[in-house]
């Protein structure tokens, strides 16, 4: 299993081209971008940022695994159809963006309900798998692909229900971000996660967080146990990327730190469960 580096810890920081010229100073290969301004802004970033993302990281042989949108600026699953065509076009744009960088995929999250109303999720779920469908229909004629992740503030917030979406046959290709701190913050043990959609996981996201708690914090701050989820993704999801995604005021020191923390835990475990890495 490769580690990388996710940017979202970095938005505020620097801009793309600084943080990704940074990580790959400190041997980092693997990544995933947030699409928000300030840090890359989908909507209006000119041809010429893109090419120099693309030749920074093809210069570099490393991997570009998605681009991500805030899930805060966009809802697919909103009954509003302002609203939803919005985000809509605002995935059309990152998928444009992703296909000039030469990113794999994009992410994109299972829209936002209200957590007073948890009865709307169902009238919720038939909007959204059209606003879905487009968005994949659409990558694919672009040549991207899409991965969906487990969001707590989303329709598909846990491993089940992501499961129970992706069977429908049009979305075979969808593969899948697993966030063990988001799963974590409803309730879900990351490994039954790894357990229930194993090889659809293209990416799994690491970071950690106290008990009851959602901070996306570094790694041995909190109560998720990394160790036997980062067993449960080496068992059932061999295929995936480690992405580090830690939201704190030292971003690039505490992406540096987990790393050798996910080394320290590889050292510890038999060396058939896990092989955690980086590429340089």
């Amino acid at each position: 299993m490769k580690v990388g580096a996710h940017t979202f810890g970095f938005i505020f920081e620097a801009d793309a081209q600084a943080t990704l010229a940074r990580l790959i100073e400190a041997g980092f290969l693997d990544f995933e971008l947030m699409a928000t301004p300030p840090h890359f802004d989908p909507w209006s970033s000119p041809a010429a940022v893109q090419r120099r993302l693309r030749a920074l990281l093809e210069g570099a042989g490393a991997r570009l695994h998605a681009l991500d949108l805030a899930s805060s600026d966009v809802n697919l699953a909103s009954l509003a159809p302002r609203a939803a065509q919005f985000a809509v076009d605002a995935y059309l744009a990152l998928i444009a963006r992703a296909a000039e960088i030469g990113a794999r995929a994009v992410c994109v999250g299972s829209g936002r309900r209200h957590g007073l109303l948890p009865q709307a999720n169902g009238r919720l779920l038939g909007p959204f798998h059209d606003a879905f469908a487009r968005i994949v229909r659409a990558a694919r004629s672009a040549g991207v692909g899409v991965f969906i992740e487990n969001q707590p503030t989303g329709l598909l917030a846990d491993a089940p229900s992501i499961a129970r979406f992706l069977a429908d046959p049009e979305f075979s290709d969808v593969r899948v971000i697993y966030d063990v701190d988001n799963a974590a913050a409803v309730g879900e043990p990351p490994t039954e996660g790894f357990a229930r959609l194993g090889e659809r996981i293209a990416l799994a996201h690491v970071s950690d967080s106290p008990r009851g708690e959602w901070r996306h914090g570094p790694l041995g701050s909190g109560a998720i146990d990394i160790a036997a989820a980062l067993d449960a993704a080496a068992r059932h999801a061999p295929q995936a990327t480690v992405i580090v995604e830690i939201l704190s005021p030292t971003p690039f020191d505490d992406t540096l730190r987990a790393r050798e923390f996910m080394r320290g835990i590889a050292a510890g475990l038999p060396r058939t469960r896990t092989g955690l890495r980086n590429d340089r």
